[in-house]
């Protein structure tokens, strides 16, 4: 358009459509224009063009819920071109992507999933036409089978070193009576299975489906969460490389996939590199970018004003409270004193917030490098790769002093640690107070963009829970730095802040900052002790030694206990305190030898721990929706398995096929047969929640949740209206419920310390169990 073009905008940085206005006549939303190196940019309302076909428009209802479709008669079936009837149709549509044509009105693209029961079997090699009002089938011939949307299996690959599974089965969705549909009638033990080397057509392996989850055995709640038997095809005995397809009589085929000796380490690579993707305060140059260019975002040189406020983030919505919620409590706080220091750190969700919260993925990130020789020869292609901290590519340093040895290259994953931690460091105030991070008005304005943002962004201030969960993130990384990377100098510079925070936090504690609520107690208590296990490790601090010693969960030696609180609340964290002694500090043995007890009890190896979230579920495990949450990663607990390797001295060989499995159902080997994850399925999930990928390209690497988390919300219902079929959600088993669309926030969005960490870790720790059986097979140590 032409730059002269009339202009008209109203810009609210509190509303959802403060973007809104017309460019030389046309609507549309714009970004931001405060940002002094960069444009600002223009995106018209999009325009719905084709047509739905007739037999699965909504509008074609003939009553609510029902479809054209949806009725037997509507279809005609010739095989070997004779008629064949129709007896029942089993229809579940799902949305693929979600579009505003304007402010108020959301369109659709779906996928249905129509499947016809015939009055008689179709004879392998038989002519099908499929003939429909409105509505073009292509002829099939199964000379060749068809893809079948019943059977699943791992898009990524598999590993010729582990376990390699398809799973088969499928819940159809309801006919137009809201009966429920499923492969169940149709499959059986002795169903034959064949692997088909994809290139030759030859049938390599072949065998008969083992019934592995019954539709009448319960995961969680009494509820069978696929809604139909699902059957396992173990082709575990391959032994050389190729690209296959499994092969199910009467059903079709797989997708093709590959097996080699590790195909999960470009997933590794791409779940680090999202991070990446995610900086605040960076740009993205073609050259790293790897199909995406982006200007630099979140930085307070290019006009971006970061006011500093006495909001403390513990104490909001987005800390530990339900209330106050923190941006329309942040819109009231004066501005009148601007942060410039407050940049770097990474993005989260579909907004731009960077909160402390995000030292759990420091703290994970300095773990993986302590544990996994994958993670420490891991390649992200960054501009610090290769390179030692006081290069000047590398823009994480607090200051001007802030080299480190000037001689040590860091691992790339150390590096992002470095990145995600810088915010705290450039902010902690001289006393050694450590803010909660920056937050923005709104967490999505139509148009706005990351370096052109039309929020207002605001700093929070120094707390003893923000200043805690610094310790914990930036002693781990100090700690892992100077000892296993070997750069001293910069390990002690995060050292000495770590405990600088520390003194500050505890000078807060002891004036009783965290008894304004029980809530806060129990929260900061919690975080104090995570903070001092971690700590005590890293330094040898006598105070954190007392604190962690007092009040641990497993036995506390203070009359007043742990803070109610269990175990699994510290993870990684209280292990620090057993590796403490294991590197010759002084402990509280019997503490010690309780929390590696725990450990060494937690797991049971009778049955694969992937078994708690996939196709192939049991009764065993016995958490609740909220575990969906995590997505990709979570389905095998990476967290638990980890402490297991710990504690056994990186022992893979009982853990490498529960590792491996925990991959699949991400990687799509699910009933949507959608990979989670951009870039590495024959169908990538369709519209992740990405606010500043909105109109530009897909980030291979990006992950969304994918499953449902329980319930939507009535704002998500509202906006799926007649998107989904059956529209209740209840009618759905819970793995089916993959609704690809960014108004499911429950599915599409991701969580960078959640299900993006969760996915980062088991990556790693895929990666690292084949490098170890790869060595076991050849015989080096």
């Amino acid at each position: 358009m032409p730059k002269d073009a009339a202009l008209d905008w109203s810009p609210n940085p509190d509303d959802r459509f403060g973007g809104k206005g017309r460019f030389g006549g046309v609507a549309g939303n714009f970004s931001g224009r405060n940002n002094t190196t960069t444009p600002q940019l223009f995106f018209p309302w999009p325009m719905l063009t084709g047509q739905v076909p007739h037999v699965v428009d909504p509008r074609e209802a003939s009553w609510t819920g029902a479809l054209p479709a949806d009725i037997p008669d509507t279809w005609e079936v010739l095989v070997d071109g004779s008629a064949v009837a129709v007896e029942a149709v089993f229809r579940k549509t799902v949305p693929i992507r979600t579009a505003r044509t304007e402010p108020e009105n959301l369109v659709h693209d779906s996928r249905h999933l129509l499947s016809l029961i015939l009055a008689r079997p179709v004879p392998p090699g038989a002519r099908i036409e499929i003939r429909a009002p409105g509505l073009e089938v292509p002829v099939a011939t199964e000379s060749r089978p068809l893809p079948s949307e019943a059977v699943h299996v791992c898009h990524a690959g598999y590993s010729l070193l582990g376990p390699k599974k398809a799973y088969v089965g499928l819940w159809l969705g309801v006919d137009r009576n809201g009966n429920h549909g499923s492969t169940d009638r149709f499959l059986s033990d002795n169903t034959t299975w064949r692997l088909v080397d994809d290139d030759t057509g030859e049938t390599v392996m072949l065998g008969l489906l083992r019934l592995s989850k019954p539709v009448d055995e319960p995961h969680l709640e009494d509820l069978n969460f696929n809604g139909c038997d699902i059957y396992e095809a173990d082709f575990s005995l391959l032994d050389h490389a190729g690209t296959f397809r499994v092969v199910v009589d009467g059903f079709g085929s797989s997708v093709p996939f590959q097996v080699d000796e590790n195909p999960y380490a470009e997933v590794f690579r791409l779940a680090a590199r999202w991070y990446f993707h995610q900086r605040s305060g960076c740009a993205i140059d073609a050259e790293h970018g790897e199909g995406r260019v982006r200007p630099r975002n979140g930085h307070p040189e290019d006009g971006l004003a970061i006011w500093q406020t006495g909001v403390q983030l513990g104490r909001t919505s987005e800390g530990f409270m339900w209330e106050p919620y923190s941006p329309v409590y942040l819109a009231r706080q004066p501005r009148d004193a601007a942060s410039p220091d407050a940049w770097g750190g990474w993005h989260d969700a579909g907004d731009w917030d960077r909160r402390v919260q995000h030292m759990d993925a420091v703290y994970q990130m300095a773990t993986m490098v302590e544990m996994f020789d994958s993670a420490r020869n891991l390649h992200m292609n960054i501009p610090e790769s290769g390179k030692t901290f006081a290069d000047p590519a590398v823009q994480a340093r607090k200051n001007a002093d802030d080299l480190g040895d000037g001689e040590t290259v860091l691992p790339d994953l150390i590096h992002e640690a470095l990145w995600g931690v810088s915010l705290w460091r450039r902010t902690q105030m001289p006393d050694g107070g450590i803010i909660g991070g920056v937050e923005y008005s709104l967490d999505g304005i139509a148009g706005s963009v990351s370096w052109n943002p039309l929020q207002r962004t605001y700093a929070y201030a120094p707390e003893e829970w923000a200043a805690y969960r610094f310790v914990e993130g930036a002693a781990k990384l100090g700690h892992v730095i100077a000892t296993v990377c070997g750069d001293e100098v910069l390990g002690a510079a995060l050292l000495a802040e770590a405990e600088e925070a520390w003194t500050w936090a505890e000078a807060q504690y002891a004036s009783g900052s965290a008894n304004d609520s029980e809530t806060s107690a129990k929260n900061v208590g919690r975080s104090r002790l995570r903070a001092a296990a971690v700590l005590y490790r890293a330094t040898g601090n006598p105070d954190a030694r007392q604190a962690f010693d007092m009040h641990n969960p497993f036995l506390p030696r203070s009359p007043e206990g742990n803070f109610d609180t269990g175990p699994g609340h510290y993870s990684y964290a209280c292990y620090d305190y057993v590796l403490a002694r294991k590197e010759g500090r002084s402990v509280d043995d019997e503490i010690a030898d309780k929390i590696a007890g725990w450990v060494a009890g937690k797991l049971s190896w009778e049955q694969r721990i992937g078994q708690d979230y996939g196709l192939h579920n049991t009764s065993k495990y016995g958490w609740g929706a909220g575990w969906f949450r995590f997505g990709p990663g979570s389905n095998w607990r990476a967290g638990e398995v980890g402490l297991d390797y710990l504690a056994t001295g990186g022992n893979a060989a009982r853990i490498r096929d529960i590792v491996i499995e925990g991959m699949w159902f991400g990687l799509g080997c699910n009933p949507s047969n959608t990979s989670f994850v951009q870039g590495l399925g024959k169908r990538d999930f369709g519209d992740p929640l990405v606010v500043d990928l909105e109109g530009f390209c897909m980030v291979p690497g990006q992950v969304s949740l994918g499953v449902a988390a329980g319930e939507m919300r009535d704002f998500e219902k509202q906006k799926l209206a007649r998107a989904i079929h059956p529209a209740s959600q209840d009618q759905w088993p819970r793995y089916a419920q993959i609704f690809e669309s960014s108004s499911a926030v429950l599915c599409a969005e991701f969580d960078m310390r959640g299900n993006v960490l969760e996915w980062l870790f088991a990556c790693g720790f895929a990666c690292e169990v084949i490098e170890k059986a790869k060595a076991h097979k050849t015989g080096v140590n």
